[in-house]
């Protein structure tokens, strides 16, 4: 048993030619230009946000190349270096945040275009994605620990909300890095990294003291010369006189 299907391109043409549809075409196609409009414009208001907390968060704390956090996926390996940063503060040892972010980056990106890697590129990049979550919960804890797990929700659950939060906490200064945590054994003993460090006292600079006037040295006198002593005289005995007499 067979259907013939009969397509009448005629009431296509018409119902295209409706003026009707055409304006609802139009309307349709505009509105999904200004919608993509306004999604890029929000995107980059976002990764401005987002570049200028990371880049003054990073020279606050005197990382290395804070402009990358301008760049794509180096602003992923500058997240990185700020966990990196908290992790040698606290416990003296580094894990790499930033060069396991950045490898799990460019592989995801690079994974498609491979046959047997395709279907790890998704996982990389949500693994990347949580490796860049604990670093900022590091500097989140370390600037507001008392709201950093708030914070930090927010902005996984809305993530438009992630760059305003860093925005807003920048040039928050470091407080106590963490409890002490203990390292470099001595005498049997561990001794607490102590991430504070007192400031050196105040030395009040020493007065300046004038140079003492220029002395002219006195002028070379020339030694007396050597007078020989006048020969020995004999005098006589006054006595010979009376034995004499």
């Amino acid at each position: 048993m067979t259907y013939e299907y009969n397509y009448d391109l005629k009431d296509f043409q018409n119902f295209a030619e409706n003026p009707a549809v055409q304006r609802a075409a139009l309307g349709f196609a505009v509105g999904l230009i200004i919608f993509c409009v306004i999604l890029a414009i929000i995107g980059i208001i976002l990764y401005i946000f987002e570049s200028l907390a990371l880049y003054k968060i990073a020279k606050n704390r005197n990382i290395d190349n804070p402009w990358m956090a301008w760049i794509p996926y180096c602003n992923g390996y500058l997240v990185g270096k700020i966990g990196d940063y908290y992790d040698v503060a606290q416990t003296g040892k580094c894990r790499k945040y930033s060069l396991w972010i950045l490898f799990l980056m460019i592989g995801g990106t690079l994974a498609p275009f491979t046959v047997i890697l395709a279907f790890l590129g998704p996982f990389a990049f949500i693994a990347a994605a949580v490796l860049e979550y604990i670093c900022l919960y590091k500097f989140l804890k370390s600037v507001n620990p008392d709201s950093a797990t708030v914070m930090l929700v927010l902005g996984i659950i809305f993530s438009v909300a992630l760059p305003f939060i860093l925005f807003s906490q920048r040039n928050k200064p470091d407080l106590a890095p963490a409890q002490p945590q203990y390292q470099q054994p001595y005498n049997g003993y561990q001794q607490p990294y102590n991430g504070y460090q007192q400031p050196q006292q105040y030395q009040q600079p020493q007065q300046y003291q004038q140079p003492q006037q220029y002395q002219q040295p006195q002028q070379y006198q020339q030694p007396q010369q050597y007078q020989q002593p006048q020969q020995y005289q004999n005098t006589q005995n006054p006595f010979d006189n009376n034995n004499q007499q």
